[in-house]
């Protein structure tokens, strides 16, 4: 499990299901909200405070989840008032609900173009779309610095004023990339982003609101600055 501290309320745990696999669990014990998941978000967060010192004050918890390739978890906990581990679970079977369907796109190599095409959209998810949300822009542009691009990536950054502060988000195209290829990319975002999605809804949600900073090639524009 990898650590990251985002501020004072927020930490971020990244767990590959290998990592569930090692604890006694399995993707689909999170569909069940047992004791079990309970005890290993409990185990989660008493490692945060141990890695990178997240201690938690006394009240109730919230978890993004981020689905990324390559079988992986980022959990994002914070403390916050308005929310409890039933939330968490519930947050959790949704991921893990898309996580099965993103791994299993990204490990079929060998899929016919127009079953990939019938299966791109799945409850508003479309796998064809990548949605990396940054604190920063500096945040963004130090992402797009850490990766070497093997082949053009079709990409675009966008700002939204969302409760008084703004937030960037990249927007990754597979068109066309590799399997290997747009899991390297997306998975190398996991240090720098607070959250990922493959939300077709957002998507369009930014392009009628949101302000578009770069329209296109915004990885390679950012690797020159």
């Amino acid at each position: 499990m990898r650590f990251k501290r985002i501020n004072m309320d927020t930490v971020r745990c990244i767990v590959s299901e290998t990592e569930l696999i090692e604890n006694g669990l399995q993707m689909d014990d999170f569909l069940q909200n047992d004791g079990k998941t309970e005890d290993f978000l409990r185990k989660i967060v008493s490692m945060a405070e141990e890695e990178v010192g997240f201690k938690v004050q006394g009240g109730p918890l919230s978890v993004q989840v981020a689905v990324l390739p390559e079988h992986l978890l980022a959990l994002t906990f914070s403390e916050r008032p308005d929310s409890n581990i039933l939330n968490i679970l519930q947050n959790l079977k949704s991921a893990v609900d898309s996580l099965s369907g993103i791994g299993n796109r990204l490990e079929e190599n060998a899929q016919e173009q127009s079953a990939q095409d019938e299966d791109t959209l799945v409850e508003g998810c479309d796998k064809r779309l990548y949605i990396l949300e940054f604190p920063n822009m500096d945040q963004i542009i130090t992402y797009a610095k850490s990766i070497v691009l093997e082949e053009p990536v079709v990409s675009s950054v966008f700002r939204m004023q969302e409760r008084g502060a703004s937030n960037y988000y990249l927007l990754i195209e597979r068109n066309g990339l590799g399997d290997k290829e747009i899991c390297r990319v997306i998975s190398a975002s996991v240090e720098f982003m607070k959250d990922a999605s493959a939300d077709i809804h957002k998507a369009a949600y930014l392009a009628e609101h949101g302000t578009c900073v770069l329209k296109k090639d915004a990885l390679e524009i950012l690797q020159k600055l």
